[in-house]
């Protein structure tokens, strides 16, 4: 045989092992790229849970300027005197139902009206003591924020509020009004008492 033919031949062969070994059928290109595209993630939000045990704290990059300090006192002290109107308006309705006077004055109401005004201040009614009582106490809660530092602040807003309303009845509040002043004050009584109470339980907890 030619030594060109076998030169030839074996150039053959190395080329044809060549190309099987870089080609890779369709099947399993398809394949390849199916599996690559299944494992990336989704172009979406992933809540990633952090195993740390350090609490989540969040704190002012920095303390409040004058400005806003006094912005936050005035919004406190505009809230304070809304909860005070709201309770003398309350507590004239209140009033109003209970004798149907205002300013000294009889007003001149039908018997189906006067039936009304006596259902709204009976027990059960909405401006009974303790309906009354209740909404005065509920808003002094949500105005505290859990802070029991402000119970007297916001006492002494209940008290401004009766006062003005008694000035509707000529300084002197109808008899409901003045026992559902009685019941409130009791209630910011027991109010005080248990924040009071509540340093002396933790006290006792730590030592045992």
């Amino acid at each position: 045989m030619d030594i060109n033919q076998i030169n030839s031949r074996n150039n053959y062969y190395t080329k044809t092992t060549s190309t099987v070994k870089t080609s890779v059928p369709e099947d399993t290109k398809s394949k390849t790229e199916t599996t690559t595209e299944q494992t990336k993630p989704n172009n979406q939000d992933t809540f990633i849970k952090n195993n740390s045990s350090t609490p989540v704290t969040y704190k002012p990059n920095k303390k409040l300027n004058n400005e806003q300090v006094k912005a936050l006192q005035n919004a406190e002290a505009a809230r304070v005197e809304s909860f005070n109107k709201m309770i003398q308006s309350m507590v004239v309705k209140q009033g109003q139902a209970s004798n149907l006077k205002l300013f000294g004055m009889d007003l001149f109401v039908t018997p189906e009206q006067s039936a009304q005004a006596a259902a709204s201040i009976a027990e059960g009614g909405e401006y009974s003591i303790n309906a009354v009582a209740d909404r005065i106490m509920n808003m002094a809660y949500a105005l505290s924020g859990g802070d029991s530092s402000k119970i007297e602040l916001l006492r002494n807003a209940v008290e401004k509020g009766f006062e003005a309303a008694g000035a509707v009845f000529g300084g002197e509040l109808p008899e409901i009004s003045q026992q559902t002043h009685t019941e409130v004050m009791k209630r910011f009584d027991d109010w005080a008492n248990q924040a009071n109470k509540a340093p002396e339980t933790n006290a006792t907890d730590t030592e045992e």
